[in-house]
């Protein structure tokens, strides 16, 4: 009980909202939309509810949306079905038949909305229901279906993605008496859904970035964590990180990951590669290294941008929408793309994919080609600045700008900072001409 308890936590003033509204759904029908972003926790928000309400009697019906159910009779009726016992009325068989008759008949769809209407109103003549529609724009025509449920004494709540297609979610939101926005939960509301310790809870806000205050976000990455062994328990209730330090991937269904292999092959590629950073300017030379066109790589960049998936910085740079998603992705880095993929293993295995401009001509041979964001740090660490300090500057995480540091020293063949800002300062002159001393 206190685990499921603290699995809701943070969502006190929405479960407050939805009783509120059930106790006037008893009066009239009631619809209530719940709005918020891929993650934030709409399913186990009605899953709760729907615990909760069944505990002190309520009758709950679970619309479970799915298949190829225009609109929506069919996963209504197979709810009705499932929940009849507990709605209570032996009578409800009749109209439940009804219905089943007239979906396999010729009578048309204004006479199965009538009897959906009947059966909704002896549901709510019985007392207080709840209809719970999960991602209600998986139906195709979701109107005529919440119009019939919307019968005194039924409160429906469905909910919807906040970036679902403008005009369908347009209509919805009209019909609603009430629509309630889930908001990402605070650092505190996370730390206890998590059950973290402070060094694991601080690496997985570092990885999630703004998708942090996702609770089902959270809870998803945390259940990969502990099937990968990397997620034990430290005592006192709270859990640890056996290597905070190592990459947090996202579980492979979150909604980004299939957004990008929505979008193609050349999107995965593109999010792998963009590890240290994209300059746009660069996407010649990046099309040259992924083996397509570089027309076709700059709309996939758009498209990635649109999607969420790729995010700017204040210097221009894209980067992955967060670490985590970078480290769901970056295995595929060094799997053959287009032209790439005539190349043998191992020159494939040792290819690495910068987004920098070209180095100046007499540079250094092992150091490669630095981003922006690489450049700001070198520079910042020639006025003294700790990574702490950077970070603050930044915008970044400590750990984020270490790693930055890390790969700079393997990238340049330097061995100290000081040996960063030296050849930075040697790139800075050679790119004006000036002869290396």
């Amino acid at each position: 009980m206190g685990r499921e308890q603290l699995r809701i936590k943070g969502r006190d003033g929405a479960l407050a909202v939805l009783r509120s509204a059930l106790r006037s759904g008893a009066q009239r029908g009631r619809l209530v939309v719940v709005r918020g972003s891929a993650g934030i926790g709409r399913t186990r928000l009605l899953e709760e509810v729907g615990r909760r309400w069944r505990s002190h009697g309520v009758r709950v019906a679970d619309v479970r949306v799915g298949g190829r159910d225009r609109h929506g009779v069919d996963v209504v009726v197979e709810a009705l079905r499932r929940d009849f016992d507990r709605l209570g009325d032996p009578g409800l068989i009749d109209g439940i038949s009804a219905l089943v008759r007239l979906c396999g008949s010729e009578a048309g769809f204004p006479a199965v909305v009538a009897e959906l209407g009947r059966v909704f109103g002896r549901i709510g003549g019985l007392g207080p229901t709840a209809v719970l529609v999960d991602d209600v724009l998986g139906i195709a025509d979701p109107a005529a279906l919440l119009l019939a449920a919307r019968r005194p004494g039924c409160l429906l709540v469905a909910s919807v993605r906040a970036d679902a297609e403008p005009a369908r979610a347009a209509e919805l939101l009209e019909m609603a008496d009430e629509v309630l926005d889930l908001e990402p939960l605070t650092d505190e509301d996370v730390a206890a859904v998590a059950e973290l310790d402070a060094d694991a809870h601080r690496a997985l806000r570092t990885a999630l970035g703004e998708l942090h205050g996702n609770p089902g976000t959270v809870l998803a990455t945390l259940d990969l964590l502990r099937e990968q062994g990397r997620l034990v328990e430290a005592g006192d209730g709270l859990h640890a990180l056996t290597d905070p330090d190592s990459p947090i991937a996202l579980p492979g269904d979150h909604d980004l990951l299939r957004r990008a292999r929505g979008l193609g092959e050349l999107a995965t590629r593109l999010l792998a590669a963009v590890d240290g950073g994209l300059d746009v300017d660069d996407l010649r030379s990046v099309a040259a290294d992924l083996g397509c066109d570089v027309v076709e790589c700059g709309r996939m960049v758009d498209r990635l941008v649109a999607n969420g998936l790729l995010v700017g910085d204040p210097w221009g740079q894209l980067h992955c929408a967060c670490p985590a998603l970078t480290a769901a992705v970056v295995p595929l880095r060094r799997l053959p793309v287009g032209r790439n993929a005539a190349r043998t293993p191992s020159e494939v295995d040792t290819m690495v994919v910068s987004f920098a401009r070209p180095a100046p001509v007499g540079e250094h041979r092992r150091s490669r080609s630095w981003s922006a964001t690489e450049e700001r740090i070198v520079e910042l660490i020639s006025t003294g600045r700790t990574n702490r300090q950077i970070g603050t500057v930044l915008g970044l995480s400590e750990k984020t700008v270490e790693s930055h540091v890390t790969r700079l020293l393997a990238k340049s063949g330097c061995r100290s900072r000081v040996g960063l800002v030296v050849t930075a300062n040697r790139r800075r002159g050679a790119s004006l001409g000036i002869p290396a001393a």
